[in-house]
């Protein structure tokens, strides 16, 4: 089975999947919250697939159909995986609609989701090269760390004022657990953030799943562009060292 490309869609970024040729569904749930659905299909020549809305612990899924995904991405052949969401920035020199590249992480939801005790660690020469892709691309990609929270709230002044001093550039309720299972399973792994509203301690803005994605959707053209590098230059980075992930 040849090598394909994986991509999660987080909130408002759905409609990269209009970009597919010789597209077929093979998964779809329109009456869910976020709309879930999987399609095979080409892009730049490239075979993907890829998985639009997911499922959340807050949701009331199972450990294993929040997963699932990662095993479909596995039955089919997948290498490498994006993994996108939408989340808010707490570094102050993010600003909405930037896309950040996720280098390392800090996970709230270890109890509900317990993974082989190896190190996970994020690849410093796939993300510098990433980096480097969307320079020349004119994009401005972040890098930092991101925080997967349960929800399904949004943050209070005084979680947003703890997870600042520990660092934290981003936050979300996603990823982390995809992240992990998908290194699990050999998968290569890139998770991209677009940071979808701005949290501060001292601010009165209360955001809604509507600005979300309509963030999202700013972001788009950006997102995209990074994407198709990603998918064009899949094959190097697939074969590089799976040592880490």
């Amino acid at each position: 089975m040849k090598d394909k490309v994986g991509i999660i869609l987080g909130s408002g970024l759905s409609s990269f999947s209009d970009l597919l040729t010789e597209s077929k569904v093979l998964y779809s749930d329109e009456e869910s919250f976020h709309k879930m659905k999987i399609l095979t299909g080409k892009i730049s020549g490239r075979e993907v697939v890829i998985f639009a809305g997911r499922r959340h612990l807050y949701e009331g899924y199972s450990k294993e159909k929040i997963l699932e995904f990662i095993d479909i991405a596995n039955d089919h052949g997948v290498k490498l995986l994006i993994i996108s969401n939408a989340a808010g920035g707490l570094n102050s020199n993010f600003k909405v609609s930037d896309l950040m590249l996720i280098t390392s992480h800090l996970n709230f939801l270890k109890k509900n989701f317990i993974v082989s005790p190896n190190q996970i660690r994020y690849d410093n020469e796939l993300s510098e090269k990433l980096l480097k892709i969307a320079l020349s691309k004119k994009i401005n990609l972040r890098k930092g760390t991101y925080c997967c929270l349960s929800g399904p709230n949004y943050e209070t002044r005084s979680e947003i004022t703890y997870l600042k001093k520990f660092g934290i550039d981003a936050v979300g309720m996603s990823t982390i657990p995809e992240v992990l299972y998908a290194s699990e399973k050999g998968i290569k792994t890139i998770a991209i953030s677009c940071i979808t509203n701005l949290l501060s301690a001292s601010g009165i803005e209360i955001t809604d799943h509507s600005e979300v994605v309509e963030a999202g959707r700013s972001a788009f053209k950006n997102f995209t562009e990074i994407i198709i590098s990603i998918i064009e230059n899949s094959n190097s980075l697939i074969q590089k060292n799976n040592s880490v992930n």
